[in-house]
């Protein structure tokens, strides 16, 4: 009896320290960051011999942008909608070969850790009436992405062209959006 009581216990200070544990629910700018230097330094520069190959991806800023702190909620679920995209995209495509592995693996390792840590915005619910609207621009550009990919059958000028345009969606993610440090 008494060995029942000692378990009861235990079970609840160990569910009530989990339960006290402070939860921040956000996009962390620092791990964003490194997702974006790992991406970029693992391949270098465009490669000039890719020029010719290189086709326009229309953009979609507007899945990014907020008018004002109603939005806000909207643009951290498309930016996470971005990281879930971006690991879709990878995990269905044969690695690019000519890139650093290292930084490669890490450049995953970090996308995927963001998602986990950041899974919770898709629970907000206020004023994220506009994501809709965000989430199907984010799937057109992402399907193209993809359709690019296929359509030029995963050469490494078509890597390139993709590393390129995540490095663009990276980048204006963090000199656009709001995002904790």
């Amino acid at each position: 009896m008494d060995f029942l009581r000692v378990a009861l216990l235990c079970t609840f200070f160990c569910f009530a320290q989990v339960w006290s544990l402070p939860i921040n629910c956000v996009l962390r700018k620092d791990l964003m960051k490194g997702s974006y230097t790992l991406l970029e330094t693992a391949g270098g520069l465009f490669p000039m011999q890719c020029l010719e190959e290189k086709v326009a991806i229309p953009f979609p800023q507007n899945a990014f942008k907020s008018e004002n702190t109603d939005q806000v909620t909207g643009v951290e679920k498309a930016v996470y909608q971005t990281l879930e995209n971006i690991d879709a995209l990878f995990e269905n495509s044969s690695d690019p070969h000519q890139w650093d592995e290292e930084k490669w693996n890490d450049f995953r390792g970090l996308v995927y850790r963001q998602i986990v840590e950041s899974k919770c915005i898709m629970n907000k619910s206020e004023a994220a009436q506009d994501f809709p609207s965000r989430e199907a621009s984010l799937k057109v550009y992402f399907e193209t992405i993809s359709s690019t990919l296929k359509e030029k059958d995963f050469s490494y000028c078509a890597w390139e062209i993709v590393r390129n345009e995540i490095l663009h969606t990276l980048k204006f993610i963090l000199d656009e959006t709001i995002m904790t440090s």
